[in-house]
């Protein structure tokens, strides 16, 4: 897969100022431990196609590693359906790997940005392309249990596609959705 290096560079970029800078911090929450935890989560939405003007259902599924209480990587799948009439239709999904900043606001809740890269597949009509790009995200979760979470999150996609036919198309897609965080 072409999108692992990158975001193994990214990851350690931008881990590595932080884990000094995190040590002075004092964070409570519910889920303090010292150990590294794993999650895996799924939310469903709404993915707004900027360009299109239009909407349609997505769909996620992702994975993270929670290295301490205030960060963590994360590594996803994102489905954002299908826009446009007859004629012109437009559907893009992307897998993405990210860095994810946690901060908590009370026992039960946190807030969350979200910064990564995105391996995106899109097309419009008959024409598709498929590259890299940067994505961000902001959200919160909130502690239903001891081992699962809510989580509703804001996700920004920038797609800049360029078409065999030297066409380009530069497609922003907003994806609001809501979801189920599963800790191990």
């Amino acid at each position: 897969m072409k999108i692992i290096s990158p975001i193994v560079l990214l990851v350690m970029l931008l881990i590595s100022p932080l884990t000094s800078a995190s040590s002075d911090i004092v964070v409570s929450h519910s889920k303090v431990s010292g150990i590294s935890t794993p999650y895996v989560g799924v939310s469903l939405g709404s993915a707004d196609y900027d360009l299109a003007n239009d909407s349609s259902p997505s769909f996620s599924i992702f994975a993270g590693l929670a290295l301490n209480e205030l960060l963590a990587i994360e590594l996803g799948m994102a489905d954002f359906g299908d826009v446009g009439n007859f004629a012109t239709r437009s559907e893009a999904s992307a897998i993405y790997g990210s860095v994810v900043a946690n901060v908590a606001l009370s026992n039960e809740v946190s807030a969350f940005g979200q910064l990564g890269l995105a391996s995106w597949d899109y097309s419009v009509g008959s024409l598709n392309d498929s590259s890299v790009d940067v994505f961000w995200g902001v959200g919160l979760d909130y502690d239903i249990g001891r081992d699962l979470a809510a989580r509703f999150a804001i996700q920004q996609f920038s797609v800049d596609a360029s078409f065999s036919n030297n066409a380009a198309q530069n497609e922003d897609i907003l994806n609001v959705n809501i979801g189920l965080i599963y800790h191990f």
